[in-house]
Formats: C-alpha cells, structure tokens, sequence
C-alpha cells in the first residue's frame, strides 16, 4: 500500500524485519549557505544523500530504508530511492521542526515494523559496511552501539567569556558518528520519555537521560558529516581515494 503524493509521507507497507535504517534528511543545511539543501547537493554528479541510500542499500543486514525528508522534497527523495534503493524496501516520511522531532517522526513510523533501527545522517555518505554491521551486531547485545573515533586535537573547556575553564583529559574524549543502532522498543521508550527542555545532538544523548548505556565502536575518520564548503572538498577526496583503490 502505498500514500499518494501531497501528504506528509510515501510507504510500502512490509513485514516486521529486524533492522531498518532512518536517513535523517530533513535538515535545512544554513552552514553551508548553498540555495539548495546540503543533502541534494552533488558530489561527483550523485546527490549526497543517494551515496548515502546506496551504502544502506548495499548493505544485506539493512531490511528496510526510511528517508526522513523536508516535506517541500518528499517527492523528490522517493525519486532518489526509487533509483539507488535496488533491493531494500523503503519509505519516505516527512521531518520535524528539529532534528529530534524528526527521528521521533521516523520511529513512530517504524512502530512494529522492525526490531532495531538504525538512525544515520544522510549527509555521511561515507560510511563502511563494517561499521553498519557492527553496529547491529554490538546494538543486539547491548540494547544501543554508536560509532565514534579518538579525539586527535586538544580540547578545552571554556566559559561563557571564552575563557578556559579546564583542558579535558584526551585520552577519554571520543567524537561521535552515526549510524547509532538501537533496540526499537529502547530509543522508541526513551524518546517518549525525553523531557521536553531537552536539547540533545545525538540519538544516544536520549538513552543516556534515560538512564541507559551505550556501548562505542571505532569508527572511522572517513565517516564525515558533510555541513560546510570545506566538508565538500574533503568529501571528493575521500570519494576519489575510494574509487583509485
């Protein structure tokens, strides 16, 4: 069953599965003062969000692709799933206000559609297949894994007045990536349970306020978020690094 154009959302309607992924691409990207949103813009002539569908698609332990989209492009993100998405069932259903408004939108669609869910920005088109799998495999025995790579760079502490507070210690300081893997009654429960003044960055945040834990895999500092003009450049590089191997 599918819902027509002009409404908030495009489906087929499938089976429980065990994993499906969220592709957050709902954001505005104001970062990268572009007239056309950071998801859509291209690199090496594809959308970054179909790299990103593609990697999903790819991957054989994804059973079902949700695309979180702006309601003004919703057809235009089926149309890019209807493309890349070759084997893998998917959705489009429209974002949020905020990003955490957004990924609640998705899993409450995915309600008692599949048992882990996997929550990815759609501006990181670079992610491994080892990565997503590992993820899932750490996510089903731990309830929740996310990806996340070392600190290279000393990190300060500051106050309001941009003045150092204190400098954290490196060793124990991690720079989170997605896709952040959950059990889907776990993130579903902690996203309802999420008290309303909130501002979260990530999915884990919401666990983690709820009292739960969240186990961390290395990542990879390839798995970059594409939000600015320089984040473009370093995105062809690693693309064309990719496809010299």
């Amino acid at each position: 069953m599918s819902v027509p154009f002009g409404t908030d959302m495009f489906f087929v309607e499938v089976k429980m599965v065990n994993c499906a992924c969220l592709i957050m691409a709902a954001g505005k990207g104001s970062r990268m003062n572009s007239d056309v949103k950071k998801q859509f813009l291209k690199l090496n002539g594809v959308p970054i969000l179909a790299h990103t569908i593609i990697k999903f698609d790819n991957c054989n332990k994804v059973d079902m692709i949700v695309v979180v989209a702006p309601k003004d492009n919703i057809k235009y993100c089926v149309q890019l799933c209807e493309k890349y998405c070759k084997k893998t069932n998917y959705s489009v259903v429209e974002g949020g206000k905020e990003r955490y408004n957004s990924v609640y939108n998705g899993i409450k669609f995915l309600e008692n559609k599949c048992r882990y869910v996997m929550i990815h920005d759609g501006v990181r088109p670079f992610v491994a297949e080892e990565i997503i799998t590992k993820t899932l495999s750490e996510a089903e025995k731990y309830g929740a894994c996310i990806p996340a790579v070392r600190v290279k760079d000393t990190i300060k502490e500051t106050d309001q007045n941009d003045m150092v507070v204190k400098t954290l210690k490196r060793s124990t300081l991690r720079a989170v990536q997605t896709p952040q893997t959950f059990k889907y009654d776990l993130i579903k429960n902690a996203y309802e349970n999420l008290p309303s003044e909130s501002n979260v960055t990530d999915d884990a945040s919401v666990i983690e306020i709820n009292g739960g834990k969240v186990k961390i895999i290395e990542g990879s500092y390839d798995n970059i978020k594409i939000t600015t003009a320089e984040d473009l450049q370093s995105g062809l590089a690693i693309l064309n690094k990719g496809e010299n191997k």
